[in-house]
């Protein structure tokens, strides 16, 4: 028995959709994956930092010892995502215990982890609102 043309069309849509959605997947995992792996990262030397100042241990050796390379090079920056859906890349620091967020550029707008706006970076020094 043929096909009709309307079913074959019909079927080459539907597979032209599952393999849209698969790319949509497979791009979720790849960011889920990512930012978990940031995440652990995170603890990882949030925990290496407790242990240093517990045990009075320089940190950088711990972080040499326990850390792969791979790991601290992803420390360097942090991905945010803002209104728009692009993705911006932002530098990470911690003052007094608090985690900071900044654009590394002159008068670059500082966030905290709420994504507030919270100060500004110039001269390559960071200024926070009072």
């Amino acid at each position: 028995m043929k096909k009709s043309k309307e079913i074959i069309a019909l079927d080459n849509e539907l597979l032209k959709q599952i393999e849209t959605l698969n790319e949509s997947i497979q791009l979720y995992q790849k960011k889920i994956k990512k930012e978990a792996s940031t995440i652990i990262i995170e603890e990882k030397i949030k925990l290496l930092q407790k242990i240093a100042e517990n045990e009075k241990i320089d940190l950088n050796y711990l972080k040499s010892k326990y850390l792969k390379s791979k790991e601290l090079q992803n420390l360097n920056s942090v991905s945010v995502t803002n209104n728009n859906n692009s993705e911006e890349l932002l530098d990470k620091v911690e003052i007094n215990g608090v985690i900071y967020y900044y654009e590394n550029k002159e008068k670059g707008k500082v966030f905290n982890c709420d994504y507030n706006e919270v100060g500004v970076f110039k001269s390559n020094s960071i200024i926070l609102n009072n």
